[in-house]
């Protein structure tokens, strides 16, 4: 790695495009005062990331500018570009050029790029950290800054050299982590502060999105058995009206055969009615049989009489007693006889008027008998009687029986045909009331399929309200067909009506349990949930980041520490090696010490105080008494200053280094010396001297000139004095 070019346009006097570049390991850059010379070192300072406007010898961006004279105009910008060769890859980036840029404008704007890219100044930082080029620019010694670390205090000594040993990229590292372990820490005082804010609050929307997911599934549950209900409701009334359409359309003809056959019963009773009116003439005829019976009764009696004398003439030596107890029991047993014949005429008699007169006739026959009975036992057989002629007795009961069998057959006959006329009359009655009956059942099977009816339409009607019903709740649910096929295959497609209404007004009545929550409620809470478990997610990162940044901090200054030691030993080495060389002889001593001063006490990220170190410098001139740095002459302070900066470079060589006239101070003889010590530093790093020295021009391999004419513009002139020394020696 090498410095290779060196480009300049506007920059302070170097108004047209300058370049430099670095064949060799020494360049010597020389001319006049006033020509310029420390503007390129001061080039070198600025685009490599210097802010302070006071090292610049400038007190506004702009006046890095060149400002312009009364013949060359004044530039808008400046810019500065080194080139590094990076082949080696000592630089940490992937190309074999390395450019640094940097540019600023009239407005003060300061533009930073890498290998062409825009970057930030914290990445230039950062990699010339990397390449051991720090803050303090240890690399670049200024014109009267050669007893810079000598003066320094012990604090920014040890700086300098952590920074020429290479540690500036690991103090960087510690410094963010420091800043970003401070951040995490307020990060996390702040995320603990609003998860203590906000986890009241949460708990709170908690209990509100559980009612209101517990609200959701119990909707989203009626939701589903509603619609099962349409299904199941919609397929129960398809089954209801297909059922009762058929047992109504049954009851409609069976009520149209009731009438029919009412319409027939009703003509045969009709008929049967215009029957009986025929039969009216039973009662005439029952009369004129009891006239006939009258008569036949008496011709009985009058037959008994004659008989009797008969059977008196016939024995008249019988006893009175014998003939008249047998003429009373005779007697007696035919009047009885015909009194049970009446008696079983009459059961048959449903006309009361006709049993009536019968039973008139039988008391009234009874009682004759009676009285006759009475009265022959009155004594009647006391009287005498009178013995007829036999032949006038005979011809009479013959006449009377003859005339008695003629009413016996007549009276016979009209019994007969009264029978007759009365078995028919009673079968009409039978089969009127046998009509009655079936008007009766038929009257009431139609008044109850009537009621049957009235019954279905009613059903009809309430079957007709159930599917507006659920008409209207289909419109109210605005259902799918998709949702309709969802449920066809769950469990809740095989309930009942009944049972899901149950379920739905069960579920409603939770639902009111639940409440109304807001929808926002639910938003809210998931909003701040998210943010609590983000505000948890970013403690518990923000914790593990915190324990790594403690251990990468504690890391990095053990690093550091050990680094240093090393570094410094080496240092302090070389240093009391290059003393002897420049001073002929004493020694030169680096010491790490503690300082004393509280104020350089210090915090840990824990609020740990731990002491501070320094550099302290003490030397012993030969031939002289001098300890103390602060009773050196300023011939021996540079000389002293010089043996540092060469110990440094030594030990941790920089990619390159900036002297600009160090050796303004030295005689002759210490020319000599510097001139051979550069020769043996430029074996370890290269080398950009700003002289009037003649020595120092002499360990020069390349030496630029730097002239400024009227026009107040500095110019370059370049000489490679080896092809010069070749030239001079032909």
């Amino acid at each position: 790695m090498k410095l290779i070019q060196f480009h300049l346009s506007g920059f302070k006097s170097f108004a047209k495009q300058t370049t430099l570049e670095f064949p060799q390991p020494v360049t010597a850059i020389v001319g006049p005062n006033g020509s310029g010379k420390s503007n390129l070192a001061e080039a070198i300072r600025w685009v490599l990331g210097e802010q302070s406007m006071k090292i610049l010898r400038g007190k506004r961006g702009e006046d890095l500018i060149f400002n312009g004279t009364p013949d060359t105009p004044r530039m808008g910008k400046a810019g500065v570009r080194l080139v590094f060769d990076n082949r080696d890859g000592k630089i940490p980036i992937d190309f074999e050029q390395v450019i640094f840029e940097r540019k600023i404008f009239r407005d003060g704007t300061n533009e930073y790029y890498l290998n062409n890219s825009q970057v930030r100044l914290k990445d230039v930082v950062e990699l010339l950290a990397r390449m051991g080029l720090g803050e303090t620019k240890h690399n670049i010694i200024g014109q009267g800054e050669v007893d810079r670390t000598l003066l320094a205090g012990a604090r920014e000594r040890r700086e300098m050299l952590e920074e020429a040993i290479g540690l500036r990229v690991y103090q960087l590292k510690k410094a963010e982590a420091e800043r970003r372990l401070e951040e995490t820490s307020k990060n996390i005082i702040q995320a603990q502060a609003l998860l203590k804010e906000i986890s009241p609050h949460l708990r709170f929307l908690r209990l509100q999105a559980e009612k209101a997911e517990n609200r959701t599934g119990l909707e989203q549950e009626l939701r589903k058995t509603t619609i099962a209900w349409i299904l199941s409701s919609k397929s129960a009334i398809e089954r209801e009206l297909a059922k009762t359409a058929g047992a109504h359309q049954n009851q409609e003809l069976r009520l149209t055969t009731l009438s029919e056959e009412i319409s027939a019963i009703k003509k045969d009773i009709a008929e049967a009615e215009e029957k009986l009116k025929q039969y009216k003439i039973l009662q005439q005829g029952e009369k004129e049989i009891s006239v006939w019976e009258q008569k036949r009764w008496e011709l009985e009696r009058e037959l008994g009489r004659v008989e009797g004398k008969i059977e008196a003439g016939g024995a008249a030596k019988a006893s009175v007693t014998h003939a008249e107890r047998t003429i009373e029991i005779s007697y007696v047993r035919k009047h009885l006889s015909t009194i049970l014949d009446r008696l079983e005429e009459i059961q048959v008699i449903d006309d009361l008027d006709d049993v009536r007169e019968r039973i008139e006739f039988l008391v009234s026959s009874i009682e004759t008998v009676l009285g006759e009975i009475e009265e022959q036992a009155r004594g009647e057989s006391k009287a005498e009687v009178k013995i007829e002629a036999g032949a006038q007795l005979k011809q009479l009961h013959e006449k009377i029986q003859k005339e008695l069998e003629g009413l016996h057959k007549k009276i016979n006959d009209m019994r007969e045909s009264l029978r007759d006329q009365t078995r028919a009359f009673t079968e009409i009655q039978e089969a009127l009331r046998g009509y009655e009956r079936a008007i009766r059942e038929r009257e009431e099977e139609r008044g109850s399929i009537q009621s049957a009816i009235q019954r279905w339409l009613f059903e009809k009607e309430r079957i007709a309200e159930r599917e507006q019903e659920v008409i209207e709740e289909e419109g109210r649910q605005a259902l799918s067909p998709g949702e309709f096929n969802a449920i066809v295959e769950t469990p809740l497609a095989s309930h009942s009506p009944d049972e899901l209404t149950k379920k739905i007004e069960k579920l409603r009545i939770r639902l009111e349990e639940v409440g109304g929550i807001d929808p926002s409620v639910v938003k809210e809470y998931r909003d701040t949930k998210t943010r609590h478990e983000f505000l948890e997610k970013e403690i518990g990162d923000l914790e593990r980041a915190l324990r790594d940044l403690r251990l990468l901090i504690k890391e990095l200054d053990e690093t550091i520490e050990r680094d240093f030691k090393n570094g410094f030993n080496k240092i302090k080495e070389e240093f009391n090696n290059y003393f002897r060389i420049i001073f002929g002889g004493g020694k030169g001593v680096l010491r790490y010490a503690e300082l004393r001063n509280q104020n350089a006490e210090s915090e840990d990220s824990d609020g740990n105080t731990e002491p501070e170190y320094g550099i302290e410098i003490e030397v012993d001139v030969p031939r002289k008494r001098v300890h103390s740095i602060a009773m050196l002459s300023g011939g021996e302070r540079a000389l002293t200053s010089i043996a540092l900066l060469f110990a440094i470079t030594a030990v941790n060589p920089p990619p390159f280094l900036v002297l600009d006239e160090t050796d303004a101070a030295l005689d002759e003889a210490n020319s000599q010396k510097y001139a051979a010590i550069l020769k043996e530093l430029a074996k370890k790093t290269q080398l950009i001297l700003i002289t009037h020295n003649r020595e120092t021009m002499k360990a020069a391999g390349v030496l630029y000139g730097v002239t400024m004419g009227s026009d107040g513009v500095s110019k370059l002139l370049s000489l490679k004095l080896d092809e010069a020394e070749a030239y001079t020696n032909r």
